[in-house]
């Protein structure tokens, strides 16, 4: 029998908080303070990772285990799964509201579906262990951060170098604040949406994070172990890989796309670049990414948000910090303290107000207001649950969505010796905070 001791006994939130530091006190607005006005009980297995609102369908979508669950925001109940995946990871829509996007980390695969009735209709092979991605609607162009790399032999442009071997754990920071070479290497890989076809695999120096488009050709990757955020050319880079496509003389170059029945079996290998620095040929200056350095207020950045009306970046990083930034010259505009542990950020631009899902200690959600005059303040810290740590945002109302779960011991197991008790998930206990005001 498993019992959650944050019901029975009080352990789990006590055992947190010796771990990572309390939040500070809770806080609230005047007069409409947000709360949690809803649980939704979803169940399911597995891990679960980044949240995305479609606010077409007025549907919640959970990258959960070896699915996507589609939550219907109306009544709270599951509207349907994307299924026959291994660890979904990050979700992407288009535009159009016709097809979304997953990546598939131990397959290797980003999976097609389509949104009317959540089948999977094309696997596109990817680099290793992808993860986060962005969509720039104007090239078309997905990109796909894969796993940290420090090792085996990519082809370039007929040559061969030591490349990617996937690595288990992040790299110390190391300090560089520039693109030199050296320490840990990523992978993104770029596809055509249209074709569903991976066009290159881009090697870059750093451990890449969390990806987010702006909407207008920029693309945005969190770089932990530097300390930097990426800003990509979306137009660039395609412009870039297709013209190197087209010297390589590469026939039918290159398709990438297979069935959901026979993924990942293309006979056709994409075009590799190595863009780390000191090989050859060189990227074009403006395809190569460029580095937003920050300061001391940001260490190890892990989520992104943008307001492209006003050219703001707002990034949660490791160190109990928000920053906002400036998108054109990288500069910083402010820095506020927030929660721990915070592995998403949201804004609300219709409302000013920016949310970090902090899954740190007993958890908790900070609420920031943007003024029109370029500032911003902490107007609530609202206590959440353990490890709810991501989050979406629904445009419509603005109404906040966290996933969480509880945690709990085999009771019927008690350690001996004194051992502490091993807690883990209870599957069925997979939930949605629903946070409004």
């Amino acid at each position: 029998m498993r019992m959650c001791l944050s019901l029975v006994l009080g352990v789990c939130s006590i055992a947190s908080a010796q771990l990572t530091p309390v939040p500070p006190p809770s806080t609230g607005t005047p007069a409409h303070p947000f709360f949690i006005t809803k649980t939704w009980v979803v169940g399911g297995v597995g891990n679960w990772d980044s949240m995305t609102m479609d606010p077409q369908a007025h549907q919640l979508l959970i990258a959960h285990g070896p699915a996507v669950q589609v939550i219907d925001v109306e009544s709270g109940s599951v509207a349907g799964i994307v299924k026959g995946l291994r660890e979904a990871h990050s979700i992407v829509l288009d535009a159009g509201g016709t097809y979304g996007y997953v990546s598939d980390g131990p397959a290797d695969l980003v999976r097609v579906f389509d949104r009317r009735d959540f089948q999977v209709i094309a696997n596109i092979p990817t680099g290793p262990s992808p993860r986060s991605m962005a969509l720039d609607p104007g090239s078309g162009l997905l990109f796909v951060v894969g796993s940290q790399a420090t090792g085996t032999a990519v082809a370039l442009n007929g040559s061969t170098r030591t490349a990617p071997t996937r690595q288990t754990s992040t790299p110390r920071p190391s300090g560089s604040q520039t693109m030199a070479p050296g320490g840990a290497t990523s992978i993104v890989t770029v596809i055509d949406v249209e074709r569903r076809a991976q066009l290159a695999q881009i090697v870059l120096p750093g451990s890449l994070g969390f990806a987010q488009g702006d909407g207008n050709g920029r693309v945005y990757i969190t770089v932990s172990d530097r300390d930097q955020i990426l800003r990509l050319d979306a137009a660039a880079i395609g412009s870039a890989v297709r013209r190197a496509i087209d010297a390589q003389l590469v026939p039918n170059a290159p398709k990438g796309a297979t069935s959901p029945a026979d993924p990942g079996k293309s006979g056709e290998k994409p075009l590799a670049l190595d863009w780390t620095g000191g090989t050859k040929p060189y990227p074009p200056s403006d395809a190569y990414p460029l580095p937003i350095r920050l300061d001391s207020n940001c260490e190890r950045p892990r989520a992104l948000a943008i307001d492209t009306a006003h050219d703001r970046l707002f990034a949660a990083c490791s160190n109990q910090r928000m920053v906002v930034l400036n998108t054109g010259n990288g500069q910083a505009i402010s820095a506020l303290r927030i929660g721990p542990g915070a592995d998403a950020i949201g804004y609300d631009p219709d409302r000013g107000l920016i949310f970090t899902a902090n899954g740190g200690s007993d958890g908790s959600l900070t609420i920031i207001r943007q003024d029109v005059t370029d500032t911003y303040s902490v107007i609530q810290i609202l206590p959440t649950r353990q490890n709810a740590r991501t989050l979406a945002i629904d445009p419509s109302n603005g109404e906040v969505y966290l996933a969480t779960v509880l945690y709990g011991a085999e009771l019927n197991r008690p350690p001996i010796n004194g051992a502490p008790l091993k807690m883990s998930a209870v599957d069925s206990s997979f939930q949605v905070l629903v946070v409004g005001n």
